[in-house]
């Protein structure tokens, strides 16, 4: 009885430490895409500054008065590199801490492809979560030594309203290798 009850004690330990793993994996990825939305000014507009109310004189009748100074813009952004019509390349990109360029390896131009065709078939945003790995950032996730990310034919990807098993099947007809990962909300899609 005791060996259960220690059998049951260490199997809830041992899943949250692994759902700890995850989640703490997945904050890095959550502020890169943040990062980059707002590297590309697309937090919104700014917006000119009003004049103070009141205080100001106003010119006489006769006097021109003088231009308006226009409001400092930031210069614009420069367009992502695109992989496919919706996905920049930096989405595929390494997360890890500074272990690798980012670049370990290219994605697999197939595998854009068919993650793209899916997108198309969600009607909606994909988010990649994971794309190419170096071995440090692999073996911090928990990965197998044979990960598929380590070569660029693997992504780990999730559509906000879309449920995991619809979504797995989805890219199971595109030709995919799909592991689905209910618990989490994502799936691993691999060629």
């Amino acid at each position: 009885m005791k060996i259960k009850k220690y059998l049951v004690l260490f199997m809830l330990v041992l899943i949250i430490a692994v759902s700890a793993g995850f989640f703490t994996s997945q904050l890095g990825h959550f502020k890169k895409v943040a990062d980059w939305g707002a590297d590309r000014g697309q937090a919104g507009p700014s917006e000119p500054e009003e004049p103070p109310p009141g205080g100001g004189e106003l010119p006489d009748r006769g006097e021109e008065a003088a231009p308006a100074e226009e409001p400092e813009t930031p210069p614009p952004a420069e367009d992502p590199v695109m992989a496919t019509a919706h996905f920049a390349r930096d989405e595929y990109r390494c997360d890890c801490a500074g272990s690798c360029d980012g670049w370990p390896c290219e994605m697999n131009p197939v595998l854009l492809d068919k993650i793209e065709a899916l997108r198309c078939a969600c009607g909606a945003p994909v988010i990649i979560t994971s794309g190419v790995r170096c071995e440090a950032r692999n073996a911090e996730v928990g990965g197998v030594s044979w990960s598929f990310h380590k070569r660029g034919d693997a992504a780990d990807l999730y559509c906000p309203g879309v449920a995991v098993g619809d979504l797995a099947q989805m890219a199971k007809a595109l030709g995919m290798n799909v592991l689905p990962y209910y618990g989490s909300g994502y799936i691993h899609v691999e060629i």
